[in-house]
C-alpha cells in the first residue's frame, strides 16, 4: 500500500468574499493520505509567526515554515512536480481569506533527492524566496536523538487543512496538541498494512483512540515541540483514525542536509 500523503487540498472552488476558502487544484491523494487539523482549536498567526501559506497557481496547496528570512521549509510531496514559478508564499495571515499578509514568489526549489513518493522518506524541500519576509523564522531541532522525539512528548501542529477526513478546509488557522507515539509501535501498525514506515526519517504523533491529527491541506506545515520545529506534516492512514497516528518528517534526522540550504 502506498503511503497516504497529507497532501494538497482537492479542488473545492470558492470565493473568499463569500466566506469560503479557495482550495487548490492539485494531484489527488489516495483516500488514506489526506492531511489536516482534526480535533483542534483556533489560534492566531501571532502565536506561530513562522507558519506560512503555500499556494500553487493562486490556490491553496500546502503550508510551510519560514526558517530564514528568504527560506521556507515544506514537504517534498508538496513540491514534487510543481515549478517554482507556480508557487507563492504568504506570511502573516491568521485567515486564509485575508489579503493582509506579505507575499513572496519562489525563485528556487531544493527537493531532498532521497525523497520518493512510494516510500515518503526524507519528505522535505527548501524554497528560496524572491524577497525576505519580516516574520521571525523558526528554530529547528538539530538531532534525531533530541528529547523532542521521545514518546509522550507534546507536539503542536498548526495549519489551515480540513477538520475531518475528506471534509472542508479551514479558513482560520488551527492548532492541535498530540503526543509523540512510540516509533516501533507506529512502524508495526503501518507495516502491517503495507506502508513503508522509516523509523529514521519519520516519527508519529497522535492519541491512541484517534480524533486528533493533521489532515488534508496541512501538508508541509509545522510540528513544534517547545517552540522548536521538530517535524513537517507528511502522511498518514486517513486522518485521526484509531491506531494510526499521523506521520511527520523527522527534521532532526535530516538537519545537516536541510540546513545546508539555508544556513
Amino acid at each position: 500500500m502506498k503511503a497516504d500523503v497529507r497532501r494538497v487540498v482537492t479542488a473545492l472552488a470558492a470565493v473568499a468574499a463569500a466566506g469560503v476558502v479557495a482550495a487548490a487544484g492539485a494531484p489527488a491523494a489516495s483516500a488514506g493520505q489526506q492531511p489536516l487539523i482534526v480535533g483542534g482549536t483556533p489560534t492566531t498567526i501571532d502565536q506561530f509567526p513562522a507558519t506560512v501559506i503555500f499556494t500553487v497557481n493562486g490556490l491553496q496547496h500546502c503550508a510551510g515554515t519560514l526558517v530564514a528570512p528568504d527560506k521556507v521549509l515544506t514537504a517534498a510531496h508538496c513540491t514534487d512536480g510543481v515549478k517554482a514559478g507556480q508557487m507563492q508564499i504568504i506570511g502573516g495571515q491568521t485567515k486564509f481569506s485575508d489579503t493582509t499578509g506579505e507575499k513572496a514568489g519562489v525563485k528556487e526549489v531544493w527537493q531532498n533527492p532521497a525523497f520518493t513518493t512510494d516510500g515518503m522518506q526524507h519528505d522535505n524541500s527548501v524554497l528560496t524566496l524572491d524577497k525576505e519576509l519580516s516574520y521571525k523564522p523558526a528554530t529547528l531541532v538539530q538531532s534525531a536523538d533530541d528529547a523532542a522525539y521521545k514518546p509522550g512528548t507534546e507536539v503542536t501542529v498548526v495549519g489551515w487543512g480540513t477538520t475531518s477526513e475528506g471534509g472542508d478546509v479551514s479558513d482560520q488557522l488551527l492548532k492541535v496538541s498530540i503526543p509523540v507515539a512510540d516509533n516501533n509501535t507506529c512502524a508495526d501498525a503501518y507495516q502491517k498494512i503495507g506502508d513503508n514506515y522509516d523509523k529514521a526519517s519519520m516519527f508519529c504523533a497522535g492519541v491512541p483512540e484517534g480524533g486528533k491529527d493533521s489532515c488534508q491541506g496541512d501538508s508541509g506545515g509545522p510540528a513544534y515541540v517547545d517552540g522548536k520545529l521538530a517535524g513537517i506534516v507528511s502522511w498518514g492512514q486517513g486522518c485521526a483514525r484509531k491506531g494510526f497516528p499521523g506521520v511527520y518528517t523527522n527534521i532532526g534526522n535530516d538537519y545537516s542536509t536541510i540546513s545546508s540550504h539555508f544556513g
